[in-house]
């Protein structure tokens, strides 16, 4: 037995208990093609930006591992990886994201750098236990990225001059979170749609929770969904990507928001544009 550095996302699936019950019910077959589409094409699907829906090339030994309600993605680090392990591990957590949220599901969860041991049926270790602990402390439905992930990401970008990758986001407490749903047509269910077509049906799946809990004014579910619109909506405001007019839902924002695209803030001053502006125009800087 030996333990080795690896990247780790623990993925707790909110309400799939639920779901599961309902797959198994003759009257609910789509509950079943959808469980079926998630474990046998959304996981096991290539992580590259092209979105070819094959197997992850083998030299990532990228590996999820599901158990009960909850899904562990794992990736060791190693120097002839196509992607580092933490960029992997994080890519995969969005497509399994996007995929349970056109499943209705919400995901909570975290994301730590640690020592395993793993094999094709377990894994153990701090680095998975610190991903698990961050999971308890994740209360909505974000996927919270530990110290040690933290400190990978700073050490990605500050020393080994990787890109600011635009998936990772702070949350209105100021905590590294991955953005879920980030909108990148590679991480969505079926890459023959595109991303409007799923953030409209995201909009209606977010209303239609949220109706349902309404008459239940101390839910712990409507909490997590309320929280969950918002993040939806700081996407929605942010990103450029949407061909079609994707409307923001109606919902009071808190005082305090999700930061999408951190490590790229965007410009709030304009001044250094001056000298190159034609004349009669009228410089707008887009969020």
């Amino acid at each position: 037995m030996e333990f080795t550095r690896y990247a780790i996302a623990y993925l707790d699936i909110l309400g799939f208990k639920k779901f599961v019950e309902d797959a198994e019910d003759n009257n609910k077959p789509e509950k079943l093609m959808a469980l079926k589409k998630l474990f046998e094409e959304v996981i096991p699907r290539e992580i590259s930006i092209d979105g070819k829906n094959a197997s992850y090339p083998d030299e990532m030994k990228l590996r999820c591992l599901s158990f009960s309600d909850s899904i562990v993605v794992s990736a060791p680090f190693q120097d002839n990886s196509s992607y580092p392990a933490l960029i992997a591990v994080s890519i995969k957590a969005i497509q399994i994201s996007h995929s349970l949220l056109d499943m209705e599901l919400l995901v909570r969860g975290g994301i730590a750098v640690g020592n395993i041991y793993q094999t094709d049926s377990n894994i153990l270790g701090t680095g998975y236990q610190k991903a698990v602990q961050m999971e308890k402390v994740a209360c909505n439905p974000q996927i919270i990225l530990d110290e040690s992930a933290e400190s990978e990401l700073d050490n990605l970008i500050l020393k080994q001059k990787m890109p600011t990758y635009s998936m990772f986001a702070k949350n209105e407490l100021g905590k590294k979170i991955l953005n879920s749903i980030h909108p990148e047509k590679s991480y969505l269910p079926d890459e023959r749609y595109s991303v409007d077509y799923y953030f409209k049906k995201y909009r209606e799946t977010i209303l239609e929770s949220l109706n349902k809990l309404n008459c239940q004014e101390n839910s712990k579910a409507k909490e997590k969904w309320i929280w969950f619109a918002r993040l939806f909506n700081a996407n929605v405001n942010y990103f450029s990507c949407f061909e079609e007019d994707v409307e923001t839902l109606p919902i009071a924002e808190a005082l305090l928001t999700v930061s999408i695209n951190y490590l790229n803030p965007t410009e709030t001053n304009s001044e250094w544009m001056e000298p190159f502006k034609a004349l009669g125009m009228t410089i707008q800087i887009n969020h």
